[in-house]
């Protein structure tokens, strides 16, 4: 696309350097780090907390770039607002994008959530996807066409090349994580989102937000700023925090849809464990239903019933299409990484491997775990370097109340002690049932000689990671590998 026909369309202030000649430059791609530029690029020099866009500009051009557009260079094209010019660049160059983008906030749950909203349609024959802390989780045939990212959700760029691919292989229904940092930070800003759904408020992130008033501030920005006129919001109607959300989304006229036992709609009747997994009891437009899950724990039940929601007030189904759909509730996958059983013993105690990383998520998993044990319960886990320290003898207090022992070691550290991190979870564990191994290898190894008949092991804090973050190095791990080769070491 020339970038002449781009800047015809943009409604944001800008100036062009002297001399530039736009009718003969064409652009083939967007981008705002100047290692992934390519050439014909235009390279975007935002300003950042940390680095400075226009200090790169000349890396950029070496690399390739056609442009660059920043706040004050004489040599790129000017604006005052680069990232809004940027959001409009995107909205030109990567169209036209998936119809339905299904945002969904909250600190647990989020990519369980999206990965059964994803599910959910397929049921109903929708060609669906996925984006956020596992990456793009769509069909085979579009993988190798998009960039995956660790970020819950990707910078503002990739975000719009991969929905731009997603589209192009008739993808149109897309269930997006957002995280509250990347709310603050504008990386959804520009789609077309209307529907916005919320999973639970609980602590974490303090390390950037200071206060849990603004990190609740930066989760609402998803309601207050993004969500499209006219848009529906899914609401857990069992938080603390309902009514201020609740709030928001009246005054803003969203369609509201709450799940939860407390919920106008889709109102939790009851929980009960089977065999295998569970049944979820539900009311929806004084109708009663219920479904199946094949994994454990009310949260997945309160999951199940937030996707739902989503997909509801999206498509509007009939009692009859409900009807249909709800008997493949129980091939409901769980997103990778939660609450998965990685090893069963010869002496049927049970390794399992979960991202909990927050204090909520942590006690959800313990109790989960004591439902299934007919034992005991222990957990090995650490809390991230450079991250919120305010949680670590938080985190060490639910791990030593809620499990039979407790196995603290190394999360990643990065470029913290990781001594000072594990000295901070210990503040609360009893020392007769704790035991600290700095290395999370050989953490592992030794918590699995530890397991007698009928325990669980909860391997908490990295889930689908498969690497470990020592200093400024990241190093693969995978604790799945780890404890499939330390059984086999030991058969």
């Amino acid at each position: 696309m020339k970038l002449s026909q781009i800047l015809s369309q943009v409604k944001t202030d800008f100036s062009l350097p002297k001399g530039a000649l736009i009718d003969s430059i064409t652009i083939e791609d967007i981008a705002i780090d100047s290692r992934l530029v390519k050439k014909n690029s235009v390279f975007f020099a935002l300003p950042g907390k940390i680095n400075d866009g226009s200090k790169f500009i000349a890396s950029a051009l070496e690399n390739g770039a056609a442009i660059a557009i920043s706040e004050n260079d004489e040599n790129s094209i000017k604006s005052s607002n680069p990232f809004q010019l940027l959001v409009e660049f995107l909205q030109i160059f990567y169209a036209p994008l998936p119809a339905n983008i299904y945002a969904i906030t909250g600190t647990n749950g989020k990519t369980s959530t999206a990965e059964f909203t994803r599910q959910i349609l397929q049921f109903l024959g929708k060609k669906s996807a996925s984006i956020g802390t596992l990456g793009v989780m769509c069909d085979d045939e579009i993988k190798d066409h998009l960039q995956n990212s660790s970020l819950t959700t990707p910078d503002i760029v990739s975000l719009y090349k991969n929905l731009y691919n997603l589209k192009k292989f008739a993808a149109d229904d897309v269930a997006l994580e957002v995280s509250s940092i990347g709310l603050e930070q504008g990386r959804i800003a520009g789609l077309k989102i209307d529907v916005g759904a919320f999973t639970n408020f609980t602590q974490d992130h303090l390390d950037y937000h200071k206060s849990m008033a603004e990190y609740f501030r930066c989760k609402m920005i998803l309601f207050s700023n993004v969500l499209q006129k006219n848009g529906s919001a899914v609401l857990n109607s069992d938080l603390e925090e309902f009514a201020q959300i609740r709030k928001i989304c009246v005054e803003k006229k969203y369609n509201i849809i709450e799940y939860g036992f407390k919920a106008g709609q889709l109102r939790l009747q009851k929980i009960e464990q089977i065999e295998n997994g569970q049944k979820v009891f539900f009311e929806f437009r004084q109708k009663n239903y219920q479904f199946e899950l094949s994994v454990s724990g009310d949260f997945q039940a309160f999951n199940a019933l937030c996707a739902l929601g989503n997909v509801l007030t999206k498509y509007n189904l009939t009692e009859l299409q409900l009807q249909n759909i709800l008997p493949n509730f129980n091939q409901l996958q769980p997103a990778l990484g939660r609450m998965q059983r990685v090893a069963i013993l010869s002496n049927q105690a049970q390794v399992f491997i979960d991202f909990a990383h927050s204090p909520d998520a942590l006690i959800n998993v313990l109790k989960l775990a004591h439902q299934i044990s007919k034992a005991r319960v222990l957990v090995l886990f650490g809390c991230g370097g450079d991250r919120d320290a305010k949680k670590r003898p938080i985190m060490g207090g639910i791990a030593n109340e809620l499990s039979d022992f407790v196995i603290v070691t190394d999360d990643n550290p990065r470029s913290e002690k990781a001594e000072n991190i594990r000295a901070e979870i210990l503040t609360y564990c009893d020392r007769t049932k704790t035991v600290e191994i700095d290395n999370r290898k050989t953490a592992i190894e030794t918590a699995l000689t530890m397991l007698q008949p009928n325990d669980i092991l909860i391997l908490a804090g990295k889930g689908h990671e498969k690497y470990q973050i020592i200093g400024t190095t990241k190093f693969e791990f995978d604790e799945e590998s780890i404890v499939k080769n330390a059984l086999r070491k030991s058969s």
